[in-house]
């Protein structure tokens, strides 16, 4: 490797479990501000149903090769050489199912993500080159190389921390954070490029030592070759998984919820706006209150999942349509919330109510599609009902749960 342009040092394959340390949002900037995060178990209040925040629960760190090309310089081929290398592999920066980081959770995943790893990654919308690229080598000696560039993927599982009521058993109530869950993440750290030789010493699990493998040193490039194809399969999604959902569930109710006697409205703490559909169009709005069925909801109760049970929401109004976040804005910062016919299965159509102590109406809402909570930019007469991956900062993502009939 003397012979080599230096590189980038490689670290070996890291695993890192979850610590009781939370890291949140703060931890973009490189440097956790755990004081100001919520911790699980601690108090919060009513103002704090409608929010979430995420923390890193795991990472592990796997060297990568993303270009690699085999390259022979025989004693007279040797100096400076422009080479092609194929494209092997492509990471994508992915939060949960999301791969377009906008949404200020899943940015705040990423960040947590690079404090608890202690190494820079890559926190925007971005994926490693995919296509064929050029590199300038200057050989000084003679061998069969391999050149690469690489980087190293890391992945693990976030959580989620949301506020709501918590049972201390004897018949006493509480208002706290609690973890729920959150999902896998995928990104990489910063690209490395270089050359390599059989007889070159390298450190274990690195890139240049992947990229060793590659070259076929030891045998292993089939090995290599079937894991990633076995791998690619298996992230494939099966033809149910893709079908899911497009059946209109008869007479509204979906199989397996059961509604509550009587109807419900959804308001802000102050009572002056509502959930409703004035305008004949089919977002939720906040309007002021109406005995119109299209401000009454029944509210109904279904399977136990992620430990919580799932909600949906209908309107009593007309075709009785179940309260659903908007199907091409699921991935959006903002993605409004719609009312649509019900369907068996549909996430989007699924939600987790957080209520404070007994005896208060106060909840908030989140979708159970992304993990976002309901909450709108204002509090103002016909301003949409929209989804928000971190809720509403200032507690607007806070309602009263009302029942009226």
């Amino acid at each position: 490797m003397a012979r080599l342009r230096p590189l980038l040092r490689s670290a070996l394959t890291l695993t890192i479990f979850a610590t009781s340390a939370m890291i949140g949002t703060t931890a973009m900037s490189g440097t956790a501000t755990a004081a100001a995060d919520p911790v699980i178990g601690q108090p919060c209040t009513a103002a704090d149903l409608g929010k979430r925040y995420p923390f890193t629960k795991s990472a592990t760190m796997t060297p990568t090769i993303t270009h690699f090309k085999t390259f022979f310089v025989t004693s007279g081929t040797t100096g400076s050489q422009v080479v092609t290398l194929e494209h092997t592999n492509q990471i994508q920066v992915a939060v949960g199912t999301i791969t377009q980081i906008t949404a200020n959770f899943n940015l705040g995943v990423l960040g947590s993500v690079q404090a608890f790893v202690n190494r820079t990654v890559t926190k925007t919308t971005s994926s490693t080159d995919r296509e064929s690229t050029q590199m300038t080598w200057n050989f000084v000696a003679p061998g069969y190389y391999g050149l690469f560039k690489g980087t190293r993927k890391v992945t693990g599982e976030y959580g989620s921390i949301n506020c709501g009521r918590v049972d201390k058993g004897g018949g006493q109530y509480a208002t706290e954070w609690f973890e729920r869950p959150g999902g896998a993440y995928t990104t990489y750290t910063v690209m490395e490029e270089g050359a390599i030789r059989c007889e070159d010493a390298v450190p274990p699990n690195s890139i240049m030592r992947q990229a060793q493998i590659q070259l076929g040193c030891d045998g292993a490039a089939a090995k290599e070759r079937a894991a990633k194809q076995a791998r690619q399969q298996a992230d494939e999604p099966s033809t149910a998984e893709r079908t899911a959902g497009n059946v209109v569930a008869p007479m509204a109710v979906p199989p397996g919820f059961t509604c509550e006697s009587g109807t419900y409205r959804i308001g802000t703490p102050d009572r002056l706006l509502n959930w409703w559909n004035q305008d004949g169009t089919d977002e939720i709005r906040l309007q002021a209150w109406s005995s119109s069925s299209r401000a009454q909801w029944s509210l109904c109760q279904g399977p136990v999942s992620n430990g919580m049970t799932e909600h949906i929401l209908i309107t009593r109004y007309g075709d009785a349509k179940c309260l659903t976040l908007h199907s091409g804005e699921t991935a959006s910062e903002g993605g409004r919330l719609v009312e649509e016919s019900c369907r068996t299965v549909d996430d989007r159509q699924r939600f987790y109510i957080y209520r404070d102590v007994p005896d208060s109406i106060k909840v908030g809402f989140q979708i159970k599609s992304t993990g976002f909570m309901a909450g709108q930019s204002v509090v103002a007469n016909n301003q949409v009902v929209r989804q928000y991956s971190m809720g509403m900062a200032d507690g607007t993502g806070t309602y009263l749960l009302e029942k009226v009939s």
